[in-house]
C-alpha cells in the first residue's frame, strides 16, 4: 500500500513565473546587483542634489518665492481652479463612458455597415490628437455654428477621444467572455441586445472597471489642454499667477508655481492608481 507524501511548499506564481525568465542570480550576482543599485541611487542622489544647487544660486528656492503661495487669496485661487479641473474630468467622464460603451457594442454589430461606420469613427478619433480637436472647435467651429463656451471646447474633445478608447476596452472585455455564453444565450431564444444587455456586458463592465478607473487619470491630464481655450484648470491658473506675481509682486515664481500644479495632479493620480489597484484585486 503506497504511502502519501506530503507535498512540499507551494511557490508564488510570480516566482515561478520569473525562474522562467531568468535563472535566480548566484551570490556573487546578488553581490553586483546591489553594488549596481547603491551605485544608481548614489548618482541621482548626486544629480538631484547638483540640482537644487543650481537652483538655489539663481534664487529659485527663495522663501518669498514660496510665501507667495501661501497667500489667501492665492490659495482660493489654485482651490477654483482645481474645482474647475474636477469638473471638466468628472463631466467627461461621465459622458464618455456610457458613450464609448454605445460605441464599442455598435462595432459587434453584425451589420457590416454598421460596424465599419463605428468602426472608422473609433479608429479616427483614436488617431487625432486631442489637441487638434482643441482647435478645430475653437476656430472652425465658430465659423459655422455657435460659439461654445470654454467648458464644453475643452470637453467636448475629451469625449471625443476618451469615448473611442473606451469603446475599445468594452470590445476587448466582450471578446474576452467564453464564446460558449453568447450560444447559450442564442439556444434560450435571446436576442442578440438581450444577450449582450443582460449576459455579456455586466461582465465585461465588471472587468473594465479598474481601466475606467485608470481612464480617469488620462482624462484629469487631458484637462491641462485648457489653457488653449482659457479655461481656468490648474496649468492656465498657473501662468495667470505667475504673469500676476512678476507684475504686483515683482517676483518669478515660474518654478514653485508649477511644482506645486504637479504636486496637486501626482496626489490626484495617486489617489485615483490606488483605488484602481483596489479595485482590480476585488474584482479579480
Amino acid at each position: 500500500m503506497s504511502t502519501l507524501t506530503a507535498p512540499g511548499p507551494a511557490r508564488a506564481t510570480g516566482a515561478a513565473d520569473a525562474d522562467l525568465l531568468f535563472d535566480a542570480p548566484g551570490p556573487k550576482g546578488r553581490r553586483r546587483i546591489l553594488i549596481g543599485s547603491v551605485l544608481v541611487t548614489l548618482i541621482i542622489l548626486a544629480l538631484a542634489a547638483a540640482a537644487l544647487f543650481q537652483l538655489g544660486q539663481a534664487g529659485q528656492l527663495a522663501y518669498p518665492k514660496w510665501r507667495y503661495f501661501l497667500g489667501q487669496s492665492v490659495v482660493s485661487y489654485l482651490g477654483r481652479a482645481l474645482a474647475d479641473t474636477l469638473l471638466v474630468t468628472v463631466m467627461a467622464a461621465a459622458l464618455s463612458f456610457p458613450l464609448g460603451i454605445l460605441l464599442g457594442w455598435a462595432r459587434m454589430n453584425r451589420l457590416r455597415l454598421i460596424r465599419v461606420l463605428f468602426g472608422a469613427w473609433i479608429d479616427t478619433m483614436r488617431a487625432i490628437p486631442m489637441l487638434l480637436l482643441i482647435y478645430f472647435f475653437l476656430l472652425a467651429v465658430p465659423r459655422w455654428g455657435p460659439t461654445l463656451s470654454p467648458f464644453w471646447m475643452l470637453t467636448v474633445p475629451i469625449v471625443m477621444c476618451s469615448s473611442a478608447t473606451t469603446a475599445e476596452v468594452f470590445r476587448s472585455g466582450v471578446l474576452a467572455l467564453d464564446r460558449g455564453q453568447s450560444e447559450a444565450a442564442q439556444v434560450l431564444g435571446l436576442s442578440e441586445a438581450q444577450t449582450m444587455r443582460l449576459i455579456l456586458a455586466p461582465q465585461a463592465l465588471r472587468l473594465m472597471l479598474p481601466t475606467l478607473i485608470t481612464q480617469l487619470v488620462t482624462i484629469l491630464k487631458d484637462s491641462s489642454l485648457g489653457y488653449v481655450v482659457a479655461y481656468l484648470e490648474l496649468m492656465y491658473a498657473g501662468r495667470l499667477l505667475t504673469s500676476s506675481a512678476r507684475v504686483t509682486a515683482h517676483l518669478d515664481v515660474y518654478l514653485p508655481a508649477y511644482v506645486i500644479i504637479a504636486v496637486i495632479y501626482v496626489l490626484i493620480n495617486w489617489a485615483l492608481g490606488a483605488l484602481a489597484r483596489r479595485v482590480e484585486a476585488r474584482t479579480r
